[in-house]
């Protein structure tokens, strides 16, 4: 099986996640089940609708290749928030905490070019094309896509490169694994965010949200972030229409004059 989704171009956390949820069915109901049958067990879980539904997503794929048959019941009804958007002035008040080149850059690079977390950590020196402001991203499912870098933070990368190992093909070096995890950035977003006294719960995956957002608000067209964002459906863009900003504070502003 892991072989199989490997083959499907899954990342190694998803493929991770996939043998998880499914080798934890199959010690409960065994190789083969009925939709019934797992459809009883898993309401016994007490799972979030997320989760739900990401097991549910799981499971249909494991029962449309080993059991011939697609599941049929609903998914979970899950609550719609919108994204959280970081401003440039907090995400530039964060940044001021950080002292290591090496975490600026790589925030950057989730704020001003849209790549996802573990996107940043796998980098490699060679995906770099910084006379030409740009970066190929190996994302989901094992497709490329090119997104953008600003002349700042190419000054930034240049710093950086200059400190790196050299026989080392990654960006974000670490002397065990050869690059670091995403879980360093998350523990260094943790504590700047702290250190900043910036009260908004933000993510890592905050900055890409305002990376499209910011984008868009600059009057950039939708089917364009869509491809810097490496998104297969528009629909998946659209949700950052509704956090655009500008024009709706102008017209607050000009109705309270």
């Amino acid at each position: 099986m892991k072989q199989f989704l490997e083959s499907k171009g899954l990342m190694p956390k998803s493929v991770k996640i996939y043998l998880s949820i499914i080798n934890k069915v199959i010690v409960k109901l065994g190789n083969s089940f009925t939709e019934k049958q797992l459809e009883d067990y898993m309401s016994t879980l007490n799972l979030q609708p997320s989760t739900y539904n990401l097991y549910r997503a799981v499971m249909n794929f494991y029962t449309k290749r080993k059991l011939g048959y697609e599941l049929k019941f609903s998914k979970a009804k899950q609550n719609k928030f919108l994204p959280i958007e970081v401003i440039k002035e907090e995400f530039n008040k964060f940044l001021y905490t950080i002292p290591n080149i090496k975490h600026i850059v790589g925030f950057r690079l989730m704020y001003e070019s849209g790549l996802r977390v573990n996107e940043v950590a796998t980098l490699k020196k060679h995906d770099l094309e910084l006379n030409k402001l740009t970066v190929r991203i190996r994302g989901k499912g094992n497709k490329d896509r090119y997104t953008i870098l600003n002349k700042p933070l190419v000054n930034n990368i240049k710093e950086l490169i200059s400190k790196s190992n050299p026989n080392n093909q990654y960006l974000f070096q670490d002397r065990e694994k050869g690059h670091i995890t995403t879980k360093t950035f998350q523990e260094r977003l943790k504590t700047a965010r702290e250190d900043s006294k910036l009260t908004k719960k933000f993510t890592c995956h905050s900055f890409r949200h305002s990376f499209a957002i910011n984008l868009l608000n600059d009057g950039v067209d939708i089917d364009i972030v869509r491809k810097l964002l490496g998104h297969t459906n528009i629909r998946t863009t659209q949700i950052y229409l509704q956090c655009r900003t500008i024009n709706l504070t102008k017209l607050a502003e000009r109705l309270s004059e």
